[in-house]
């Protein structure tokens, strides 16, 4: 045999090799289009109500729980309650303001058609406190010092309540 054919089917071999292995290194090194980074979950707040929560705490049966999550500039919130007195007339975020004191509304929460058990749902954007931003509340939900109170006509001042507390 011919040792330029010998030698071009070597030099043909060997680029095919060299091919096969930039090819691999290249799909090695780019691996999976994906990516791999963990997006974090928006900032939750929750807490559960009671009688016992309320100042001065109260003898009732009601009981609750509330999430407000927050996306962007927007805060998403669920409140579940059952065994209160009567239809809700009022509920709200409450701040700044800890464990056994008592303060003003920061957040009002719709309870129109609202019976003594069942859940409100909705969205705020901004307090209607204007001494109190969005970042204020923020601090407030995730240090303890905001709290969710459910009224009744019964318990004007407030029938279930507990402190928020950052979940996640």
């Amino acid at each position: 045999m011919d040792t330029s054919v010998t030698s071009s089917r070597a030099l043909i071999a060997s680029a095919g090799l060299i091919a096969v292995i930039i090819v691999s290194a290249t799909a090695v090194a780019c691996g999976s289009d994906s990516d791999n980074t963990v997006t974090p979950k928006p900032p939750t707040f929750g807490t559960t109500m009671n009688g016992a929560g309320e100042v001065p705490a109260k003898a009732v049966a009601g009981t609750g729980t509330a999430t407000i999550v927050k996306n962007g500039t927007t805060y998403t919130y669920t409140i579940t309650y059952s065994g209160m007195s009567g239809p809700l007339n009022g509920a709200h975020i409450h701040g700044p303001a800890g464990t056994g004191v008592n303060t003003v509304v920061i957040v009002p929460f719709d309870v129109t058609n609202a019976g003594a058990a069942g859940t409100l749902t909705g969205t705020f954007t901004s307090t209607n406190n204007v001494n109190i931003s969005t970042d204020s509340l923020d601090k407030l939900m995730t240090s303890g010092n905001a709290y969710v109170n459910l009224h009744t006509a019964l318990n004007p001042g407030g029938e279930i309540r507990g402190q928020l507390a950052k979940t996640q």
